[in-house]
């Protein structure tokens, strides 16, 4: 675990959500095999590797938690289960609530659909938190963005370049994170805890990602990541 950065003494949490249940995929995504693992077990592996002593949370729908230990806990020592709750944004609540409680003020959170995250990556977004409140993986936009009407017909091309494509992990001083969700609508569904901060106009910087980190959401997606999974090996 980094013992801090900026002067300031840092515990670092991992908290994995993996809270979905794989209906836009059809079934559970997290538990398809990618090479000798599943894709959960893959993004777990890089996340420890990243940070080998850092608490590690994963967060899981509650009626899975029981199956989900018994192939992880012996993988992957010290590790904690979370149950998740109806929507992202509350599984991402549990899980650094969770952290909370083991003395944690960094929590870095991660997608688990995310299984090919470099753990250089992991380590450069956490060190690249600096003095904001959040810290987000992004990828640079390389294709022509176009803002179109209801009927498909382009309105205007829109300069990419101040465009990114958030990805995670995403870092957060849980002071930020508390006071976010005090101070925020958290009843609004938000697709990150980054637009979560922004709303209050906290400051999230960005770091690039310098390797691929695809996330899984169609069957044409697992395929891809086990086409990667296999030239990595």
């Amino acid at each position: 675990m980094p013992s801090g950065f900026c002067g300031i003494p840092m515990n670092l949490a991992i908290i994995c959500v993996a809270g979905g249940m794989g209906q836009r995929f059809g079934r559970d995504k997290l538990a398809e095999p990618l090479g000798d693992s599943t894709v959960l077990e893959t993004s777990l592996t890089a996340l420890r590797s990243a940070y080998p002593t850092a608490d590690l949370c994963v967060v899981l729908p509650p009626q899975q938690l029981s199956r989900w230990r018994l192939s992880l806990e012996g993988t992957f020592p010290g590790i904690r289960l979370v149950g998740g709750g109806s929507r992202r944004q509350d599984s991402v609540r549990n899980g650094i609530e969770s952290a909370v409680e083991t003395g944690a003020d960094i929590a870095a959170v991660h997608d688990g659909a995310r299984p090919m995250v470099d753990p250089l990556d992991v380590r450069s977004v956490v060190e690249g938190l600096g003095n904001a409140d959040g810290a987000v993986l992004c990828q640079a936009v390389v294709d022509t963005v176009k803002r179109v009407a209801s009927d498909g017909l382009i309105l205007e091309t829109v300069p990419r370049d101040e465009l990114r494509l958030a990805q995670t992990p995403q870092v957060f001083r849980v002071s930020s994170i508390q006071r976010a969700w005090a101070e925020g609508d958290f009843g609004q569904e938000w697709t990150d805890e980054a637009a979560l901060l922004e709303s209050l106009g906290m400051q999230v910087q960005t770091v690039s990602a310098r390797h691929a980190n695809p996330k899984v959401t169609t069957e044409l997606d697992l395929q891809f990541l086990r086409v990667m999974c296999e030239e990595r090996q």
